[in-house]
């Protein structure tokens, strides 16, 4: 039954790894209005209006007038790429417990079980401050936006949320702003390293 969990497991953590996969490779945030959509990632946009599509680094200017926005992508990506190391980490540890060699290999056979058994709760903090970071993405926007202006009236005239530009998901008539692929992933991704954990650890797989 051990053995059975331990595959389990494993099919678990490399589900989660694609999951984070995709949300390294994909874009985070998306804009739609009518025909007209912009996707953006930590240093890409990619913007499609019809027929046409057309994708563009972020220009450092950019990046220096949105820096709180982009130190938010920046973070997730991070805790991203660190889940993904530690579930890689933990897929071959647990794949090695499920064909029994685990306990056999010289030295680390009684460490590796521990490691094992408790390595992906790591993981599943990684995703779940990956994927809770990234909710306050508007929140940095409106925090940029007002640092650009001196006057406190520009800034009330400019960066409120009265029409909810600064939501962090929003839907109105032919316009959507929110979360795309690379956070949707993080949260899959959440859900399926916490079911792998909850086996690893109270299944019995070590």
């Amino acid at each position: 039954m051990a053995k059975v969990l331990a595959f389990v497991s494993f099919v678990l953590i490399l589900l989660a790894l694609v999951c984070c996969t995709v949300s390294f490779a994909s874009y985070w945030y998306k804009y739609e209005n009518d025909d007209t959509t912009i996707l953006v990632k930590y240093n890409q946009i990619k913007t499609t209006d019809g027929s046409r599509s057309y994708t563009a680094s972020i220009p450092k200017e950019a990046k220096d007038n949105n820096k709180n926005m982009y130190a938010i992508f920046n973070a997730s990506l991070a805790f991203d790429i660190l889940a993904w190391v530690v579930l890689v980490v933990a897929a071959v540890i647990t794949l090695l417990s499920g064909f029994g060699i685990l306990e056999k290999i010289p030295i680390l056979g009684s460490i590796l079980p521990m490691i094992g058994k408790f390595i992906l709760v790591i993981a599943v903090l990684c995703c779940l401050l990956s994927m809770f970071i990234f909710l306050g993405v508007q929140k940095a926007a409106q925090k940029d936006c007002k640092n650009r202006y001196d006057s406190d009236e520009f800034k009330d005239m400019f960066c409120n949320n009265d029409n909810g530009q600064f939501d962090f998901a929003r839907s109105d008539d032919d316009y959507y702003q929110g979360p795309t692929t690379s956070w949707i992933a993080v949260v899959i991704a959440s859900a399926l390293t916490i079911g792998a954990c909850v086996l690893n650890i109270c299944g019995g797989v070590f």
